[in-house]
């Protein structure tokens, strides 16, 4: 078996409760990172069972969406345990938040890898905001979200970029794989025939 691969199955044996514990609350963290999560599901599973060829191009996939989720998942568990103290139903009230920091910190590491100028006042306000809400267990404000892209607008904006989120890139990743990352119920109304 490739190195990659026990790498990951020693990643999903640790992360894997966590992981799915999030999905069965339809927690906003696992929506975020499930393409990426799916993407290395469907490849390790169809290397290792079906035989499927894992070229350069599927090790970089590879390789880069496992470091990508491993600091995600690591970031969450890290809140999990000092911000909440393991208290999982805490930390859910604040999933939404802790997507946007984590958001903010993908921005920021775009910004930086393109060698972009941009304010940095405003991305480190904007965490530290989000931050003192979770960390004082703050109401949530019910426009928190306009306000959030507001700020993320004003960096970009003075970009003139278009961001493109590595969750982004393992959505087109899926599909160009044939994977069904969101699935639609069809519900019939009235009796049934």
């Amino acid at each position: 078996m490739n190195k990659i691969l026990k790498e990951y199955n020693s990643w999903l044996k640790e992360n894997q409760k966590f992981v799915l514990h999030l999905r069965s609350h339809d927690s906003s963290l696992y929506t975020r990172f499930m393409p990426i999560y799916e993407v290395l599901n469907f490849i390790s599973s169809e290397t290792e069972d079906n035989g499927m060829e894992f070229d350069p191009d599927l090790q970089k996939i590879f390789q880069i969406g496992l470091e990508y989720i491993h600091s995600q998942i690591f970031t969450c568990t890290t809140y999990l345990k000092t911000t909440f103290k393991d208290d999982f139903h805490e930390f859910m009230r604040f999933d939404r938040i802790i997507g946007y920091v984590l958001y903010i910190e993908d921005l920021r590491y775009e910004l930086v890898e393109n060698n972009l100028k941009f304010d940095n006042k405003i991305i480190n306000d904007l965490s530290k905001y989000l931050e003192d809400i979770m960390s004082e267990r703050k109401e949530i404000p019910e426009n928190i979200n306009l306000y959030v892209d507001s700020e993320i607008q004003k960096v970009i904006s003075s970009n003139k970029i278009e961001f493109h989120s590595i969750i982004d890139i393992f959505v087109d990743i899926a599909e160009t794989l044939g994977i069904s990352l969101y699935y639609e119920s069809d519900y019939v109304l009235g009796k049934d025939i």
